[in-house]
């Protein structure tokens, strides 16, 4: 796993940050124009969250390279 992906939840538990794992590894790549989404799946109703609902679902993301 990315070190840079190993996280803590607001409550205090493990967590996995997909988001810093990947913008870690871009940066390693030398990809150094890129944006991520502010937004926590958890704390938005208009986004998917297992933590916050307990029901499966599925995200998706992408990373575009011109």
């Amino acid at each position: 796993v990315e070190p840079a992906a190993h996280a803590e939840t607001s409550w205090g538990t493990p967590a996995l940050d997909v988001g810093a794992g990947v913008h870690a590894q871009l940066e390693r790549l030398g990809v150094h124009d890129r944006e991520r989404s502010p937004v926590c799946t958890r704390e938005s109703a208009d986004h998917f969250s297992y933590r916050r609902d307990r029901t499966t679902g599925r995200l998706a993301g992408y990373v575009w390279l011109d």
